[in-house]
């Protein structure tokens, strides 16, 4: 029970009180805590996973954690404080809810270390209970970094010292922790060489801990240097006396020039000091799930409170939130140190609105902790649907102020860039959507650079909250959204994919695939990111095979396919299918898998598997992204009516990956023989005899799909590719962006036979 009573000082209990000169530390808002934890963890480990559980030659205990936390096995009395048990009950009471303990860890009293030397450790590496143990410490790092300032805030103010010298280091430490750098400076140093009142970490009578360097500031005399640059300083010098003083077969002077390294960095690198969020949202309410007599509300509050719906003028249609802690939201380790302003946890609120009537407008209004939103909830029409469709936003904050690559042109033979930025383009495409008020927005897959990366959902949401209040969003799941992320976010496949689905299902409530049932229009949205059945390391995707779902003939998706098709066939005017990987490309991924420069990953050839069925059911149009260009597409072949009756069909593919990220055109290697229109070959840049463009090539855009009748005729879609133009002056500056149609619009007439 000891560790327990630990842990409960450490939450500030008046038992654990002690000492008259208490410590009074400057507020920490969570974006600090992310940082603070990034940099022990880079200190500590020097920024890798794999050292989250570690032994050090030499030593008798291992350190585990974001600081090196020291656990000691069973009969080990090593002269350094254990830190581990206290800060294991610490954090897995914080961390309960979203981050369980091991099942191996889950005692009453913490047991010791289970190893019994190094040799014995370094074995059980890749064994379940280690490989448990460093993903929870992972996914518990600015816990951790609670933990090492509440363990420093109680130790220091239970210190016993002479009142008078208690007194004077008191105010030195306050003085230090009021700037971002001096609160780093404490904190990582108490971390990484202890308090220095335990008399046992002593060399030739001498200590080497935070007061002993405090105590050296105090003590000197006519220095004129900032306050951390003293702490630096004394550091440096305690650390010097240390390796002096420290028994020869020790060698602990293999290690002075990391330490110094370490503590000449206290005077860069200082944490931003955030101000506490001002709204109570962190995402605003937005729509979903509409369909032809329900909708659902959505939206993540700071505070676990209960929120409330109203209708407007609809009396006693109040609706009151059950909010759930959002632990898919959680920031990985390893963007800690990117971070501006990272939050804890957010909490999630749905509420589904059942029995709307179609056609109607609602005003919905949202009240959370005292703070209001609107909504304009605007049901099917029976009469007319229009809808937006893009893909490849790619949102990602390193976008902004990032142009890409425009290859050469017959006016410019000279490699170039776009004239905006992704982030421009993207922001001046929802725009002209806006502008359109379309009544939902698809979206065919990579919403996000990396889904594992909650920074590029917080980047996507910054964009998206807005305009998804009055138009809900309709995703398909693309490769990217299933990327973990580079390098230890953990690529593709595995729990890294799983941890970035997780946060796509948290914002958007919606299985891998499933049909929006909306007025005269079924749109089918699938997940093809499963790489089966080509078996090949070359095609990334192949490492999605245990995370996505099959789709292939003989999958549940492939039968649900079929059922949902033959449905939307007999019901609906059209029927159309979104999903991310283009079947027909004459883009870079329209290869086979494994063909061709850089063996074509995420190839969406496969995919093509799926068209004998869209046929064969009249399916209208597919929309795809993947390749960050426009293209249009037809098959042709024969449609089976749900009467019995064989008719010519042709189905549409259109490939309208310009939402927000690349703008890639044809590849001269791959030729598609279905391909009617490509923007880059299709509509020729135009210049005036300054050598300004003045129309054409490829841009930011989208699909505009516009769904009516005339009184009882037959129903119409009008499909419109619509792109972003950039208006420039002579010198090349952007002076305005206008809204273009690309001469690629065609009309689909509802060909049902009764």
């Amino acid at each position: 029970m000891a560790f327990f009573i630990a842990a409960l000082c450490l939450l500030g209990t008046a038992a654990c009180s002690g000492g008259e000169q208490r410590l009074k530390m400057p507020p920490i808002g969570d974006a600090e805590y992310h940082w603070i934890a990034a940099r022990i963890f880079a200190n500590e480990t020097n920024g890798q996973t794999k050292y989250l559980t570690y032994w050090g030659a030499g030593e008798d205990f291992p350190s585990l954690g974001i600081g090196h936390f020291i656990w000691f096995p069973e009969d080990v009395h090593a002269p350094f404080d254990e830190t581990f048990p206290a800060m294991l009950d610490y954090v897995s009471e914080r961390s309960r809810d979203c981050v369980p303990l091991p099942k191996w860890l889950q005692h009453s009293v913490v047991p010791d270390a289970p190893w019994s030397d190094k040799a014995t450790f370094d074995a059980a590496q890749d064994s379940e209970h280690v490989a448990s143990l460093r993903d929870w410490l992972a996914r518990t790092a600015p816990e951790q970094a609670q933990f090492i300032v509440a363990s420093f805030r109680q130790r220091w103010n239970e210190l016993e010292l002479k009142s008078g010298n208690k007194k004077r280091l008191t105010a030195l430490l306050a003085e230090l922790l009021n700037t971002p750098e001096g609160l780093f400076a404490v904190i990582d140093y108490y971390n990484f060489k202890g308090l220095g009142s335990n008399p046992r970490e002593r060399y030739a009578g001498e200590g080497w801990g935070l007061v002993q360097v405090l105590g050296d500031i105090a003590a000197s005399t006519g220095v004129d240097a900032p306050l951390v640059k003293q702490f630096s300083e004394a550091a440096a010098h305690r650390l010097q006396r240390r390796v002096a003083n420290a028994p020869p077969e020790r060698n602990e002077a293999r290690w002075l020039e990391g330490w110094h390294r370490r503590v000449a960095a206290y005077t860069r690198d200082a944490p931003k000091r955030t101000e506490q969020a001002t709204s109570q949202y962190r995402v605003s309410p937005y729509l979903q799930q509409v369909s032809n007599e329900s909708a659902t509300v959505a939206w993540f509050s700071e505070r676990s409170t209960a929120g409330t719906l109203r209708i407007e003028g609809a009396a006693g249609d109040e609706y009151s939130s059950q909010p759930r802690l959002a632990c898919e939201l959680a920031y990985h380790l390893a963007e800690f140190r990117n971070l501006e302003s990272a939050r804890a946890l957010p909490y999630r609120h749905e509420i589904s609105l059942e029995g709307l009537q179609a056609g109607k407008h609602y005003r919905l209004e949202v009240e959370q902790d005292g703070e209001s939103a609107t909504l304009q909830l605007r049901m099917p029409d029976p009469t007319r649907v229009r809808f937006a469709v893009y893909g490849d936003s790619e949102t990602e904050p390193e976008s902004t102020g990032t142009p890409v690559a425009w290859p050469a042109s017959a006016a410019d033979d000279e490699p170039r860039y776009y004239r905006v930025d992704q982030t421009t383009g993207y922001r001046q495409n929802l725009a002209a959507i806006a502008e359109a008020k379309p009544d939902f927005v698809a979206i065919a897959g990579d919403l996000v650079q990396s889904g594992g990366e909650q920074r590029d959902w917080d980047e996507f949401w910054r964009h998206n909250a807005a305009l998804a209040a009055s138009v809900p969003i309709v995703p398909a799941l693309g490769n990217h959204d299933y990327y973990g992320g580079p390098g230890d976010f953990g690529g593709y496949g595995g729990a890294a994919s799983q941890r970035a689905v997780s946060k796509f299902k948290a914002y958007f409530g919606r299985p891998n695939y499933y049909v929006l049932d909306y007025g005269p229009v079924a749109l089918i949205v699938l997940d093809t990111n499963n790489g089966k059945p080509e078996r090949s390391a070359a095609d990334t995707n192949w490492y999605l095979r245990d995370t996505a779902p099959a789709w292939q003939e003989g999958s549940e998706q492939w039968a649900w396919l079929q059922r949902t098709l033959a449905d939307a066939q007999k019901n609906k005017a059209f029927t159309f299918v979104m999903f991310h990987p283009a079947p027909y490309s004459s883009g870079i991924h329209g290869r086979p898998p494994g063909v061709g420069r850089g063996k074509n990953f995420t190839s969406g050839w496969p995919q093509r598997v799926l068209t004998p069925l869209f046929l064969r059911y009249g399916v209208d149009a597919v929309f795809t992204g993947h390749d960050e260009m426009y293209e249009h597409s037809a098959v042709t072949g024969k449609e089976f009516t749900a009467t019995g009756r064989a008719r010519e069909h042709s189905v549409h593919f259109l490939t309208v990956g310009i939402g927000g990220d690349g703008l890639r055109g044809t590849d001269p290697e791959v030729h598609n023989p279905y391909s009617l229109f490509t923007a880059d070959r299709d509509a020729p840049e135009v210049y005036d005899d300054a050598g300004v463009l003045q129309d054409g090539g490829r841009h930011y855009g989208h699909v505009l799909v516009d769904v009516g009748r005339a009184d009882e005729g037959p129903w119409e879609a009008r499909i419109e590719p619509v792109y972003i133009f950039p208006v420039t002056n002579a010198e090349g500056e952007v002076q305005a962006f206008e809204t273009r149609r690309y001469q690629d619009g065609f009309v689909l007439k509802d060909e049902r036979v009764n």
